[in-house]
This record gives C-alpha cells, sequence and structure tokens, in this order.
C-alpha cells in the first residue's frame, strides 16, 4: 500500500498530531446537478401538458431529455471530481509543521515550520457554521497567507494548529526581557 505525501516527508522525530479532511459538502453540487437532470429526463409529454397548459409538451420534450441528461452526466463528472479531489488533499499538523497537499496528477503543496506561523483565520458563512465547514487562512512569516477550502471542522483544525503552535515558541525564559536589558545596562554604566 502507497504512503500518504504526509507520511513521505515527516522528518526524524516528527509526528502527526491531527489530520484533516474536506467536508462532504463538496459533493452537494454534483449531486444536485444529478438529481436535477435525472428529474428533467423523467418530465413527459403528458405531465408536460397538465402542468404548463402550453400544448408544447411533444416539442419541448427532445430538449428537456438533452439538458437532462447533460445535466445528468455533468453531475456524475463534477461527483467524480469532487472524489478526485477529496482523496488527493491532505491535511495535517505535525509536532513541527503545519501540511496541506493537494492535487492528484499535479501536486501543490503548503509547508510550514510551527514556529513560522503567526495566526490562524477561519473564514465561515452561514451554511459552513450549520453543516460544519470553512475556509482556514494560516499566515507564515513573511505576509505569506495560505487558504484551505471546504475542510471539515475548521475550529477543531484550528485548535490544534494553534496549541501547536505555541508549543514551538521559545519559552520567555530563554528571551531577556527588555526590564532584564534596561538593568544589566545600568549596571554596567
Amino acid at each position: 500500500m502507497s504512503r500518504s505525501y504526509v507520511e513521505t516527508v515527516l522528518l526524524n522525530g516528527e509526528e502527526l498530531e491531527y489530520a484533516g479532511t474536506l467536508h462532504w459538502i463538496i459533493f452537494v453540487p454534483g449531486f444536485a446537478s444529478a438529481i436535477l437532470g435525472a428529474f428533467i429526463c423523467l418530465l413527459t409529454p403528458q405531465l408536460l401538458n397538465d402542468t404548463l397548459f402550453l400544448g408544447l409538451a411533444k416539442e419541448m420534450h427532445g430538449y428537456l431529455l438533452a439538458v437532462g441528461l447533460s445535466m445528468v452526466f455533468g453531475g456524475v463528472g463534477m461527483i467524480g471530481h469532487s472524489y478526485l479531489r477529496l482523496i488527493s488533499t491532505e491535511l495535517a499538523v505535525t509536532n513541527r509543521r503545519v501540511i496541506a497537499k493537494t492535487g492528484f496528477i499535479s501536486r501543490n503543496t503548503f509547508e510550514v515550520m510551527l514556529n513560522r506561523v503567526e495566526g490562524a483565520n477561519i473564514d465561515q458563512t452561514v451554511w459552513g457554521r450549520i453543516f460544519g465547514f470553512g475556509s482556514i487562512f494560516v499566515h507564515g512569516t513573511g505576509g505569506g497567507i495560505t487558504p484551505i477550502d471546504h475542510i471539515a471542522e475548521p475550529l477543531k483544525f484550528k485548535k490544534e494548529l494553534m496549541t501547536w503552535v505555541e508549543r514551538n515558541q521559545p519559552t520567555t525564559a530563554a528571551r531577556p526581557s527588555s526590564q532584564t536589558q534596561h538593568t544589566v545596562t545600568e549596571a554596567g554604566n
């Protein structure tokens, strides 16, 4: 069995702490198109005449069948694309880095050492809050901002990320404070 991208790029002593996934919402447009297309294909001339009262049912039926079939095939294509996106996306927080990988044939990666992460923002629509998905924007030092769209449980991902970012920050005991530096300067004079 092949190893995942995250498993292949782990450094010595680095461990996977949290793995995120994409939300099932990515499948909704494809299923909606396929179901609506199937419904349109099932419209019979008699049903059209009974509901529209236009007497054009026989002429419209061929066009509606073509539109319906196009929507079904388009929906199936969108479902396939969503599935490939789901299986080819990896989102991970390790004890040293945050890693995001997308792409099936071509690959896009985003890897930032946790001590270089300045913060993370979440963007959720009303539907995202109801169904539990959203986008996370990871801010790295140097102005780099990388969005991760349609992630399931974005608050949990952010909490795990920021917990490990905090653990990877230098301790305050190791850094002299400005007050300590001032005292040392005065003693030297």
